[in-house]
C-alpha cells in the first residue's frame, strides 16, 4: 500500500476518535444539562418555601396575640402590647421577605387596619368584632403566604405533614380553643336559657374541631419523627409536643372524664385560650423550624447531586479521552507494521538479492558480466546464421 493510501486510513482514524470524544462530551453534557436545570428548578421551589417559614413564624405569634387580645375584649380589655411586639416583628419579617412572596398589599392593610383598633382602646362587643376582623385578615395572610410560596406544593413527604400541621391543623385548635373561652364568658353573662343552651352547643362543636385537629398534630408529627429526619428535626418538636397535648387534654377531656352536661363556669372551659395559646407558640415555632431545617437539607443536597454529576462528567470524558489516545496510536502502529510487511512481500527479487550483493566478490562480478556479454553475442550469431539460412 502505498503512503498516501496510510496517511488516508490513520486520518480516518483520528477523524472516529474525535467523533467518539465529541459524542463522549455531548452525552455527558446532555445529562450534566437536564440535571444541572432539574437541581436549579429544585433549589429556587425550596428557597420560596424557606422565605414562606421566615415569614409565617412571626405571623403565627400575631395570630396567637390577637387572638388573646379578642378574649381580652370580653373582659378588662386588651393591653395591646403583645399585639404591638408582634406587629413590629412582622414588619420586620416583611422588609426581608415580602417582595419574594408579594405580601405587601395584604399587609398594609392589616398594619393599617391594626393601628386603628390599637387606638381605639376599651372592651366590649364592638372591641370584639374589631379584632375578629384583624384574625381574619391574619388568617388570609397565612393562606395567602402558603400559596405564594408553594408550601402547599410540597411534595416530599415529612415535609407535607409539616406544612399541614404549620398552616391548617394547629391554627384551627387555637382558634377553636379561643371559640370555647369566648362563648363560655358570654354565656355567663347572657340572661336567656335560649343563649346559654346555643353556647353549649357551639362548645360542644369546638372541642370536637379541636379534638380531631389535636389528633391530626399528634399524628402527623409522630410520622415526622419517625420517619428518620434526624434528631434536628424532630428533637424540638417532641418537646414542644407534650405541653401541648397536656393543654388539649385540659380543654377537651376524653368523653368518659368528661361531663355530661357543659359546665360553663369550668376553668378548663374559660381558660381555654390561655392553655392553648401558651402551647401553641413553641409548637408552631418548633414546627417551622423542622421544616426550614429539611428545606435546608435539600438545598444542600441539590448543591451535592451538582457537584457529582460534574464530577462524573469531568471523570467520564477524561477516561474517554485517555483510552481513545491510547487505542489510536495502537491502531496506527499496527496499521503501520502491515503496511510495511505488505510493501516487503511486493518487492522483486534483485532488491532481496541486492541485499547480498555487498558479500560477493568484485572480481567475479566482473567475470559474470564478462559471460553475460558472451552470451549475448553467441546468441546474436546464432540467430544471424538462422536468418541466412532463410
Amino acid at each position: 500500500m502505498s503512503p498516501r493510501h496510510t496517511r488516508s486510513r490513520r486520518g480516518g482514524a483520528m477523524l472516529l476518535a474525535v467523533g467518539l470524544l465529541a459524542a463522549t462530551i455531548g452525552s455527558f453534557g446532555f445529562v450534566l444539562s437536564r440535571l444541572w436545570d432539574l437541581t436549579d428548578e429544585g433549589n429556587r421551589f425550596a428557597t420560596a418555601e424557606r422565605a414562606g417559614v421566615g415569614y409565617l413564624r412571626p405571623l403565627n405569634r400575631l395570630l396567637a396575640a390577637l387572638v388573646e387580645a379578642r378574649t381580652a375584649t370580653l373582659g378588662a380589655g386588651p393591653e395591646g402590647a403583645g399585639v404591638r411586639a408582634a406587629l413590629d416583628e412582622m414588619a420586620a419579617a416583611e422588609d426581608r421577605w415580602g417582595a419574594d412572596l408579594g405580601s405587601a398589599e395584604r399587609w398594609q392593610r392589616l398594619r393599617e387596619r391594626s393601628d386603628a383598633v390599637l387606638a381605639a382602646a376599651g372592651g366590649g362587643r364592638a372591641a370584639y368584632q374589631r379584632y375578629t376582623e384583624l384574625v381574619t385578615l391574619t388568617v388570609d395572610l397565612m393562606d395567602f403566604v402558603g400559596d405564594g410560596s408553594k408550601l402547599i406544593l410540597d411534595p416530599e413527604l415529612g415535609s407535607y405533614y409539616l406544612v399541614d400541621v404549620a398552616l391548617t391543623k394547629l391554627p384551627a385548635v387555637l382558634l377553636e380553643s379561643a371559640r370555647v373561652t369566648d362563648e363560655a364568658v358570654q354565656a355567663r353573662a347572657a340572661r336567656s336559657d335560649s343563649a346559654r343552651e346555643l353556647a353549649v352547643i357551639r362548645i360542644s362543636t369546638a372541642r370536637y374541631v379541636i379534638a380531631t385537629a389535636a389528633d391530626a398534630v399528634g399524628a402527623n408529627l409522630d410520622k415526622v419523627t419517625n420517619s428518620g429526619a434526624g434528631p434536628e428535626v424532630s428533637d424540638g418538636v417532641l418537646v414542644a409536643l407534650d405541653p401541648f397535648r397536656a393543654a388539649i387534654d385540659a380543654v377537651t377531656p376524653p368523653a368518659s372524664l368528661r361531663p355530661s352536661a357543659v359546665d360553663l363556669d369550668a376553668p378548663e372551659l374559660r381558660n381555654a385560650t390561655g392553655l392553648v395559646n401558651a402551647a401553641f407558640r413553641p409548637l408552631s415555632d418548633a414546627v417551622l423550624v423542622a421544616l426550614d431545617t429539611l428545606l435546608v437539607n435539600r438545598i444542600e443536597g441539590y448543591a451535592d447531586d451538582r457537584r457529582t454529576a460534574v464530577f462524573a462528567t469531568a471523570s467520564g470524558v477524561l477516561v474517554g479521552a485517555v483510552l481513545l489516545w491510547w487505542a489510536v496510536p495502537a491502531a496506527s502502529r499496527r496499521g503501520g507494521a502491515r503496511d510495511d510487511a505488505r510493501q516487503g512481500r511486493d518487492l522483486p527479487d534483485i532488491a532481496r538479492v541486492a541485499g547480498d550483493l555487498p558479500q560477493i566478490d568484485p572480481q567475479r562480478l566482473l567475470a559474470v558480466e564478462e559471460l553475460q556479454h558472451v552470451g549475448r553475442a553467441v546468441r546474436a550469431y546464432d540467430r544471424g546464421q538462422v536468418d541466412d539460412a532463410r
